[in-house]
């Protein structure tokens, strides 16, 4: 797909917003990365919007070069998020797709400061590492927010979880 031609799968009506999402769990030095958009109060796994004609492995490749600069390998597929949520005034209905992934360069490692930022269209985003422990990423208010508990027991297989935290 030419850049010209590349939408991402997202559908509005009225408030209501449907999107479908990848994520990646990026480890290094027993930590996690972790990214958000500068001002954000919650943080998130990198990854973005699955585009049309795009399986979620390749959404982060993508994505991971995009915003990180580098090549990465996508792992298995760990969790499916159905996540229910407001945000700026709408009602958020999101898949998530959560995969093992490993660059192909390290990121700069420090375990208190702000290792990548990129412009990310009109978003600023940072990016740093965090420990995989639900205390840690509960301070990070990670979301969705039942990824705290799944990070840190890391379950064998790929789970499922449907999360509502809607009005």
């Amino acid at each position: 797909m030419t850049d010209n031609a590349r939408t991402m799968i997202v559908m509005d009506a009225g408030i209501s917003r449907f999107q479908l999402r990848a994520g990646a769990l990026i480890r290094s030095n027993g930590h996690l990365l972790i990214h958000r958009a500068v001002g954000d109060a919650f943080w998130s796994l990198p990854g973005g919007r699955v585009e049309f004609h795009e399986a979620g492995a390749e959404t982060l490749a993508r994505e991971i070069e995009e915003e990180i600069g580098c090549r990465a390998t996508i792992g298995s597929l760990r969790f499916v998020i159905e996540n229910f949520f407001e945000f700026v005034g709408r009602r958020v209905h999101e898949v998530g797709f959560y995969y093992e992934a490993e660059l192909s360069q390290p990121l700069p490692f420090h375990e208190r400061e702000i290792v990548h930022r990129v412009k990310d269209g009109s978003a600023d985003l940072e990016f740093r590492w965090t420990l995989p422990t639900r205390a840690a990423l509960t301070q990070f208010d990670l979301q969705p927010a039942p990824l705290q508990t799944l990070i840190e027991t890391m379950p064998a297989g790929v789970q499922h979880l449907v999360r509502r935290n809607t009005a």
